[in-house]
């Protein structure tokens, strides 16, 4: 414990010590490149950091470039309240252009021309909009890696909780049981089952899938359930709407029908499910209900994966489009 804490602390002092080295390197870029900066010697950068006018614009651009990587992207941009973006925006280019008008610029001569009224050097402008790329940059390559390692997760997680071996046991036991009695169910049965496991192992394995087909899994899935359960089961299933044409992330409908059968049945207690599902305007609805019945105690302490990554994948996937 006390190894992991000290590797933490290593880890957090690192990444400020990298911080503030491209921090001060891209803070000396405008002397740097500087076509006159003859003459001017290296302890010459560190006298033009701490000239008024370019020590409150470099704090201006460390704290604007936190706020968006930390702030303004991830809850405005992301969160779909762009207007709020807008006015982040809008609100750092007012105060360098009021740092500017207040704090006279005293560079040295060789920086030469450039001043674009009221907002100083020019290269003011320039490394703030630098500031607002890279943290675009820098959220959206974050964002793309966290979907990338979710995906990944969640189709084993998911290929593991949907065919489960109990699951499938259970279906083929019922089969083999329509099979002796020669019930002619018994190749329906059959197709539902090869249509279940083709979805989870081929078609499922791309980022987006056409939401029929996603439907028809969960059909396939409550077929198999009410082979088993005919007779210990009310469910209402309703579908409306229009779903071809449309697509979504697989395995976000099942985990909600799944847990309903999982924790709403048994052999002893009346078990009713009502499922609604309804395609609207490019507005996907899905309304689950169940009674809770008895469950076996080890039952009853599960922690519901299913739904809390499901959760997980839909904040991830579809951020600010879901409720």
């Amino acid at each position: 414990m006390k190894e992991n804490r000290t590797h933490t602390a290593k880890r957090q002092l690192l990444t400020i010590v990298v911080h503030a080295a491209i921090w001060l390197v891209f803070l000396c870029l405008p002397a740097l490149f500087n076509p006159r900066r003859q003459g001017f010697g290296p302890g010459a950068f560190l006298n033009d950091l701490l000239l008024p006018a370019r020590r409150s614009n470099g704090l201006l651009l460390i704290a604007v470039f936190y706020f968006n990587y930390l702030v303004a992207i991830p809850r405005f941009y992301f969160g779909r309240k762009y207007w709020l973006l807008a006015l982040s925006f809008v609100t750092t280019l007012g105060l360098l252009l009021i740092i500017n008008h207040y704090v006279k610029p005293t560079l040295p001569p060789r920086m030469g021309p450039g001043r674009i009224p009221f907002l100083g050097y020019s290269f003011n402008l320039f490394m703030l909009l630098v500031v607002h790329a890279v943290a675009f940059a820098l959220c959206f390559y974050q964002q793309w890696q966290r979907v990338r390692e979710e995906k990944l997760h969640a189709e084993i997680a998911f290929l593991k909780a949907q065919i489960n071996p109990h699951f499938l046991f259970n279906t083929l036991n019922s089969i083999y049981s329509l099979a002796l009695t020669r019930s002619d169910r018994t190749p329906d049965a059959v197709i539902r089952l090869s249509g279940l496991m083709r979805y989870a192992i081929s078609d499922a394995d791309r980022p987006l899938v056409g939401l029929d087909k996603e439907i028809d899994y969960v059909n396939n899935y409550i077929d198999l359930q009410l082979l088993r359960l005919t007779d210990r089961i009310d469910i209402q299933y309703e579908i409306t709407g229009e779903p071809a044409g449309y697509e979504i992330a697989p395995f976000l409908l099942i985990p909600f029908v799944e847990n309903a059968f999982k924790y709403g049945v048994n052999s002893e207690d009346n078990s009713r499910i009502a499922i609604t599902l309804d395609v609207q305007g490019g507005v996907l609805k899905l309304h689950v209900t169940n009674n809770k019945v008895y469950l076996k105690p080890n039952m009853e302490h599960q922690t519901g994966l299913g739904i809390q990554t499901t959760k997980r994948r839909l904040e991830l996937l579809y951020p600010g489009r879901y409720t």
